[in-house]
Formats: structure tokens, C-alpha cells, sequence
């Protein structure tokens, strides 16, 4: 299984959960360090920023459902899936793939 960590529209309330991850195993909230979240347009985005963080979700995931999310998030033209050290609430660290800002703000 693959496991993501989700910001924005993603985590669970967001618009795009109930597509991608509603029913999917949530392993915790955490944050990632180095990056700041940016609204751009319908979409949230992260980019990396010395001394920032990013709040979220972990999900564990199958392949499908990262094809999907990768479809969603247009990755390649507009975000770079990569794995990061996600901190979780309950002090364990984990590593999770994530989609990066290709943009600038």
C-alpha cells in the first residue's frame, strides 16, 4: 500500500475527499516541515519555505486511487508527486508521497 499525505481540499471535509479518499485507511494527521500552502485557484498548493509547515492528512492508498489523485492534481504539468518525512501527531514519523507546487506565487 502507498501512503499519502493530503492539505486542503483533500483532508477529510475538503471537496475532493469524498473522490479520492472517503473510505480509504487515514493513518493520522501530521505536518511536513520546509514548505508553505498556497490557495491557487479551486486547488491548494505547497512549496518548499525554510522554517515553514504544512498541516495534513496520511492516508494509506492503492495504486488506483494514486493514478486518480495523480489525474486530479495534474502531476507532471502543474505538481510533482515526492515522498517527505511526514511527523504525525502521536510523535511517529513516517514517509508519504505529496504533490509540490511546479509553480510560482
Amino acid at each position: 500500500m502507498i501512503k499519502v499525505f493530503v492539505y486542503g481540499t483533500f483532508t477529510r471535509g475538503g471537496r475532493y475527499h469524498q473522490y479520492c479518499l472517503q473510505g480509504k485507511k487515514f493513518l493520522g494527521k501530521g505536518f511536513i516541515e520546509g514548505y508553505t500552502k498556497y490557495i491557487l485557484g479551486g486547488l491548494h498548493g505547497i512549496l518548499p519555505e525554510k522554517g515553514k509547515r504544512v498541516q495534513g492528512e496520511v492516508y494509506e492508498i492503492d495504486p488506483a486511487t494514486l493514478t486518480r489523485l495523480d489525474f486530479i492534481m495534474n502531476n507532471g504539468p502543474a505538481f510533482t508527486r515526492r515522498i517527505v518525512d511526514v511527523e504525525l501527531e502521536n510523535d511517529e514519523t513516517l514517509q508519504a508521497e505529496v504533490y509540490i507546487w511546479n509553480g510560482s506565487v
